[in-house]
């Protein structure tokens, strides 16, 4: 398969990984424009997210072609020419501009699937494995797996160098111990926990452990990432299965709010 042009609409990404080539990567996960559906590309390197200035919702053009070399043969996952990438529309990156949770809003909605039970029988079929789904929001709820101050972190202090001689900027590797545990709206379903990857998520966890002690920062963490979410957002969960195996996870938030 070539490679081919295409609009993508940027929705949610994974905090980096670690690359022994690459330096960071993001996972990222987007909406196509011309045909309104989600494609995940990999590999985009931090230092390109950094660079770029690559948000959340920006539209961008770039060479991509489906990934027939992975495991899993994901009916959604492409690899990318990471040069080629070039922001087209920046319009719905910022929150000041009304209307743009609405607009948001109309595009993510049309993608909306019932459950993850859903989900489940659609990889099956033909390995979809992104998509978006709805919380009963009464049942969520916002799971740290072990005390705040004994979670393992890894700072990465060593400098490393591409073959191009070009420094590999690596970030913090966080053990993520951070769940959502809900129900689907549409369907009778066992309960869910997911893990959460969401690049928001760990990167306040990052940031807050700098500056607030251990009680503090859990509190922080539960106050914006499920209190304000339950209280002021009308949140959706943006889920990606797994690498190596058919398990979703949350890779995204989105959280228009509420009316």
């Amino acid at each position: 398969m070539s490679w081919e042009e295409r609009e993508i609409l940027l929705v949610a990404k994974t905090y980096p990984v670690r690359s022994r080539s690459h330096g960071n990567t993001v996972c990222t996960a987007g909406i196509l424009e011309d045909t309104n559906e989600w494609v995940r590309i990999y590999p985009i390197r931090w230092i390109k997210y950094a660079k770029n200035n690559l948000k959340k919702f920006v539209r961008f053009k770039a060479q991509i072609k489906k990934n027939t070399s992975e495991y899993l043969q994901r009916k959604d996952s492409y690899k990318i020419r990471e040069p080629t990438i070039r922001i087209t529309d920046d319009s719905l990156t910022k929150t000041q501009n009304k209307g743009v949770w609405q607009e948001r809003k109309k595009i993510l909605l049309k993608t909306l699937s019932n459950s993850i039970e859903t989900l489940n029988e659609k990889f099956k079929e033909d390995k979809t494995s992104l998509g978006m789904i709805k919380p009963i929001a009464n049942s969520i709820e916002f799971l740290i797996l072990k005390p705040v101050d004994e979670i393992e972190i890894d700072v990465e202090k060593s400098t490393q160098y591409t073959i191009f001689g070009e420094k590999l900027i690596k970030v913090d590797k966080i053990e993520n111990v951070f769940k959502y545990k809900f129900k689907c709206i549409n369907v009778k379903c066992s309960t869910h926990k997911m893990i959460c990857e969401d690049w928001e998520l760990l990167q306040a966890f990052r940031k807050f452990r700098k500056i607030y002690d251990s009680e503090e920062l859990e509190k922080q963490l539960r106050n914006q990432f499920y209190e304000k979410m339950i209280k002021y957002r009308d949140l959706y969960f943006i889920v990606g299965t797994h690498w190596q195996f058919p398990k979703f996870l949350i890779i995204g938030l989105f959280y228009p709010p509420k009316r």
